[in-house]
């Protein structure tokens, strides 16, 4: 990582630098060879918790187009290893897929994981497409994204007395240091434009290329269906220096915490919360609406998550034993108050008739949708 910042005149923006971190082409953390996620990774996301996430969903897409006479498109952003599409087709059945979509759609940046997905799914009823980038969906879609927004790079400024700073990262022999310079027009405008004031001394990571991102996803879907589950809150709560005053930037490994974002880059995971905003305004661009913020327990739940469980057998009058206690544990960890099953927020936009099936479905009457936001 050095000689990458070596490079390029020996300083990057962090930006540049997290950039390095996650996606190099060789020592990127999530285009290397190696599995960041799952319980012998480095952390859990909720379809590697557990495959009753995808079921849950696979459900949730069967009841949305059952009687309307239309299969949809599922695109999954940021696919991985493919465990969230192998839970959702394996829901489904083969019979189901066929009535239910026209094609599965699996855009991952990194080559490996690719052909990670290939040799995983095999050759499905319905057929597949695994790319690197966004494409035009045929027809109605369901777009899917499981925490994407939290590990692309961002900006990290800092407030100081003459105005913004923009923390750089610096290679000093074989170590790296942080730096800064007077923050330029894209971190400007993007406080500008989001009405962001920091407090004296105050850090935090911005990430203007979201917005964009998602008006070009949503635009390719056309139609359909959004579900975006991350870490994030809007604007006004993620910039507000009592809660957070040394920003939300994290890193992972072996599901601990670290302290240091420059220490092992390439090895371990580099995050930042999500400023909700964009990609509301995305959709407020592109004719979409926002019909849901739920956290994610909440969603799981309104989806038929307790249907599947008792049609599952594992419901209160289940035999005790091994295979039960394991599906009950995972089912647990996804609904968990205290961890992802609040924590976890599950964005949800639509366009077009889709969008008020699912809100009879999830029975969005019945909740304040912007509820979760004020979650802290």
């Amino acid at each position: 990582m050095t000689r990458e910042i070596e490079r390029a005149g020996g300083e990057v923006s962090f930006r540049e630098f997290m950039e390095l971190a996650l996606y190099h082409p060789t020592h990127g953390y999530y285009t290397g060879g190696g599995t960041p996620w799952g319980r012998s990774g480095d952390y859990l996301t909720a379809p590697t918790a557990s495959a009753w996430y995808g079921r849950t969903v696979g459900r949730l897409i069967g009841d949305l187009t059952a009687g309307i006479g239309r299969q949809v498109e599922l695109v999954d952003l940021a696919a991985g290893n493919g465990a969230f599409l192998a839970a959702v087709l394996d829901q489904l059945g083969e019979e189901g897929a066929t009535r239910v979509l026209a094609r599965v759609v699996a855009v991952e940046r990194s080559p490996a994981r690719r052909a990670e997905i290939r040799d995983r799914l095999g050759r499905p009823a319905v057929p597949l497409t695994v790319v690197e980038g966004v494409i035009p969906a045929a027809g109605p879609a369901v777009v899917h994204a499981s925490e994407l927004y939290d590990s692309m790079p961002v900006h990290r400024v800092e407030s100081g007395p003459a105005g913004p700073l923009e923390l750089t990262v610096r290679s000093r022999g074989d170590r790296l240091e942080w730096g800064s310079r007077p923050a330029g027009s894209a971190v400007l405008d993007y406080l500008a434009e989001h009405g962001i004031e920091l407090a004296d001394g105050q850090i935090a990571e911005l990430n203007p290329a979201a917005e964009p991102f998602h008006r070009t996803v949503l635009e390719a879907a056309g139609e359909g269906v959004a579900l975006v589950l991350d870490y994030g809150y809007p604007a006004a709560r993620l910039y507000d220096p009592r809660g957070r005053r040394h920003g939300s930037l994290a890193t992972y490994r072996r599901h601990e915490r670290g302290a240091d974002p420059l220490a092992d880059p390439g090895e371990r995971d580099l995050t930042a919360h999500v400023n909700l905003d964009d990609l509301r305004r995305a959709a407020a661009n592109t004719g979409w609406r926002e019909i849901a913020l739920l956290p994610l327990a909440e969603l799981l739940v309104r989806a038929g998550l307790g249907r599947l469980v008792d049609e599952a057998g594992l419901g209160i009058e289940a035999e005790p034993g091994a295979e039960v206690f394991r599906a009950r544990q995972e089912i647990k960890r996804l609904v968990d108050p205290e961890g992802m099953g609040s924590d976890l927020k599950m964005l949800v936009q639509a366009r077009g008739e889709l969008g008020e099936r699912l809100e009879a479905i999830l029975r969005l009457d019945t909740v304040r949708t912007t509820g979760a936001s004020e979650t802290p």
